[in-house]
């Protein structure tokens, strides 16, 4: 009798822990109703291997390599468009939001390649984002790649924008060398852009602030 007694109890108090877990498991997983928001998509590539067939591998549906810098309530957002396997994309694209990120504005930057407003380019890549304070101008800078001959580097082109981010200029082009974000006589930003003639170039990279005042 001793030992059915045990048994009985045993069960007993398995049975109020299954309760206990079936109450409170439920209430340390729920998820937050903030973090269940929806995400906002800002971009998509709008090509197609008929519209944009720079490889038999291109990978339309794809935007790469974000860069992004905000000043104020302005974002600015550039990226690669239809990714090419063995280096670039089809075009630059853009995104842009004026209030913080609620809204966005988005398009391809013209004037770089041959899939975006004839530009003289075959691809494009690297592309960072800066800001003139002093002028209030947004710039990005791409490079640009050639085909014939085997995939190179080609030349850097800046695009620019006279309105917040949200239209941009063709740009000319830009020979390798140094652009840099100023407000006054502070250097907020520098980008170092040089091109290598490679497949793979090293592209653009962005260098700490200067300030000398």
């Amino acid at each position: 009798m001793r030992g059915a007694g045990m048994v009985a109890l045993l069960r007993s108090r398995v049975r109020v822990l299954a309760v206990t877990l079936g109450v409170l498991l439920p209430a340390a997983v729920a998820v937050p109703a903030e973090a269940e928001a929806s995400v906002l998509p800002i971009s998509s590539d709008p090509f197609t291997q008929a519209t944009c067939a720079a490889s038999a591998t291109t990978n339309h549906h794809t935007e790469v390599e974000p860069d992004t810098f905000a000043a104020g309530s302005t974002i600015v957002s550039a990226f690669q468009v239809g990714r090419i396997y063995d280096g670039g994309a089809c075009a630059i694209g853009f995104a842009t939001s004026t209030n913080n990120g609620a809204s966005w504005t988005a398009g391809l930057l013209p004037g770089i390649t041959k899939y975006s407003g004839s530009g003289p380019n075959d691809r494009a890549t690297d592309a960072p984002v800066a800001y003139d304070a002093a002028h209030n101008v947004w710039l990005i800078s791409s490079l640009t790649l050639l085909e014939s001959g085997g995939v190179h580097g080609n030349s850097v082109v800046t695009s620019r924008s006279s309105n917040g981010g949200l239209t941009w200029s063709s740009p000319p082009r830009r020979r390798p060398g140094v652009i840099s974000t100023r407000t006054g006589s502070c250097v907020i930003r520098r980008l170092r852009v040089r091109s290598t003639g490679t497949a793979t170039p090293s592209g653009i990279t962005t260098e700490p602030g200067i300030c000398s005042r």
